[in-house]
């Protein structure tokens, strides 16, 4: 089954919103004691990462001071070495890299928006 690119756009800003509401008033160790914070952060991570390798390459080109790259790998290692998973690595990712995801993302829905009015 095919999905349009635009509804991953939609997840990305979805999962990337709730990860800016989970994060807020935490800090590392908070995020380290509390296990269903971490399960709830993975899973939007998971979502982001995977969304994003659903995009054209041309909509990520259109933002390139976002690590789209980084966001999919990362749910790479989510799915792949879970095992392994840093949880500094992952508190950076969230805390860091997705509010500048979050806005690129938001930034190239309201320019499709505005380029579909037209």
């Amino acid at each position: 089954m095919s999905r349009d690119w635009l509804l991953f756009l939609a997840d990305i800003i979805e999962h990337g919103e709730r990860v800016e509401r989970l994060v807020r008033d935490q800090d590392l160790d908070s995020f380290e004691q509390d296990e269903v914070l971490r399960q709830a952060i993975l899973f939007s991570l998971l979502i982001i990462g995977e969304a994003t390798k659903q995009l054209p390459q041309s909509l990520r080109d259109a933002e390139p001071s976002v690590n789209w790259r980084g966001a999919a790998g990362l749910r790479d290692i989510i799915v792949h070495q879970y095992f392994g998973l840093d949880t500094e690595i992952l508190w950076d990712a969230a805390s860091v890299h997705i509010p500048r995801l979050l806005d690129a993302a938001r930034h190239l829905q309201q320019e499709l928006e505005q380029n579909a009015d037209e």
